[in-house]
């Protein structure tokens, strides 16, 4: 399909328009002006801005088969139902896909409701107030020939960006992660490219007249994303509670209210009637080891394979620290291959060969987290060959609810890392104690 697709230079557009390109769809952007964006994946431009109705009036050209309207609200009603006017209009009685982007927030806070789906009344906190009726406005388009579909997308993570990332800046700055509300508050996530993927399914077969929730998570504490934030920034302090009223002096009463917002949210829908199937990392785990904390790369092209095979050792990293805070000896073991590997470890013992690292590892595991554990963030990885990596990690120990133990040194784990059967594991390891 020929795809008109506001708001294709933003954070969630050009997640999908890599996701519309894959598919096999062509992108025609909707942007203010008509200067070339190069390396975008646009197959052509159209130029009209949302905040004017009018310059939208020949957007929608005969050869558009399908409108994703991903372009934020402008915040006026009148301004927003124009608009749904002169992009749904061309597309009547033809009975192709007009896709719009709404939100969680339209159902309001869901109380003692586990996972409520797309039958939940809707109850809008105010910086959504009247999106509820833009949905109604779409929605109606259904009887006029129009393939109307509405999405509400979670809270977006991924890439680096979206509102997680302003917990990461501000855990920078204030030098603690932050939570905002009460500390049971919970948010539904969506991973961006797992919301790309969803509207890519919602253009291509969604039923007309139908609203779909885009959450691979129903419901994630955000006092545990404040932690992992403030992992993402480097800062290793409990997170704090930050009051509504304390909130809106910084991010203004509305969004304030948003951030406070509890609720558990269903995405099952779509995995059921669309064959979506959101399969990136949590929230959590994408702040703590993913695009929230770059990681130096040497040795290799950047690219996506790349990106592919950091992120892989990056969870293996991430499988060191659970299986040590955890205590958990099979799982520690599972890291290293089976053939000669060798570890010294931070108090210089020698280890040869997988049986000596496994008599070591069940006589030292068993009780060793019971007073404090420690932190592993991957820093460095330089690829030797591309199934051989070299990666430098800093571990940091710490208080069981993540805070830095003052006093304590660091220490610098490096792990030769071997890629067999598709699987990165130690060959061999070391770790040096830091001293100052």
């Amino acid at each position: 399909m020929k795809v008109l697709l506001t708001g294709a230079t933003g954070y969630i557009g050009s997640a999908v328009t890599d996701h519309l390109v894959a598919a096999g769809h062509q992108v025609v952007a909707l942007t203010r002006g008509a200067e070339p964006r190069p390396g975008r994946g646009w197959h052509a431009q159209s130029v009209g801005d949302t905040a004017d109705p009018a310059s939208l009036a020949g957007a929608v050209t005969p050869d558009i088969e399908a409108v994703i309207h991903l372009a934020p609200p402008s915040g006026d009603a009148d301004t927003d139902t124009a608009v749904i006017e002169a992009l749904a209009a061309p597309l009547r009685g033809t009975g192709r896909p007009f896709v719009y982007t709404s939100g969680i927030w339209v159902l309001g806070a869901t109380g003692e409701a586990q996972e409520v789906d797309e039958e939940a009344p809707t109850n809008p906190i105010d910086i959504v107030g009247y999106r509820v009726r833009i949905e109604r406005q779409v929605l109606a388009e259904a009887a006029e020939g129009v393939r109307a579909v509405v999405v509400r997308p979670g809270i977006v993570y991924g890439r680096g960006g979206g509102i997680p990332a302003i917990l990461v800046d501000r855990a920078r700055r204030q030098e603690v992660p932050e939570y905002y509300g009460e500390e049971g508050v919970r948010w539904p996530m969506v991973h961006v490219d797992d919301l790309a993927e969803l509207f890519v399914a919602a253009a291509e077969r969604a039923e007309a007249g139908t609203v779909w929730h885009g959450v691979g998570e129903s419901a994630v504490a955000v006092r545990d994303l404040a932690r992992a934030a403030g992992r993402a920034a480097g800062v290793l302090a409990a997170p704090r509670a930050v009051a509504v009223e304390a909130a809106a002096e910084v991010f203004g009463p509305q969004f304030a209210d948003a951030l406070a917002l509890d609720q558990s949210v269903s995405g099952a829908a779509a995995r059921t009637a669309l064959g979506w199937h959101p399969q990136r990392p949590g929230a959590v785990a994408e702040l703590v080891s993913g695009s929230y904390r770059p990681v130096e790369v040497f040795g290799a092209p950047d690219g996506p394979e790349t990106d592919a095979e950091v992120a892989a050792i990056r969870r293996l990293v991430a499988e060191v620290e659970y299986a040590q805070q955890n205590e958990l000896v099979d799982r520690f073991l599972s890291v290293f291959r089976r053939e000669d590997p060798v570890w010294t470890t931070g108090h210089g013992k020698r280890l040869s060969g997988f049986e000596e690292i496994e008599a070591f590892t069940r006589k030292v595991l068993p009780g060793a987290a019971a007073e404090s554990t420690a932190v592993y963030d991957v820093e460095r990885v330089l690829f030797l060959r591309p199934d051989v990596a070299a990666v430098n990690v800093r571990q940091q120990p710490v208080h069981h609810d993540g805070a830095r133990i003052a006093g304590r040194p660091e220490g610098r784990p490096f792990y030769i890392l071997v890629k067999e059967d598709g699987i990165w594991r130690v060959g061999a390891a070391q770790n040096t104690v830091v001293v100052d």
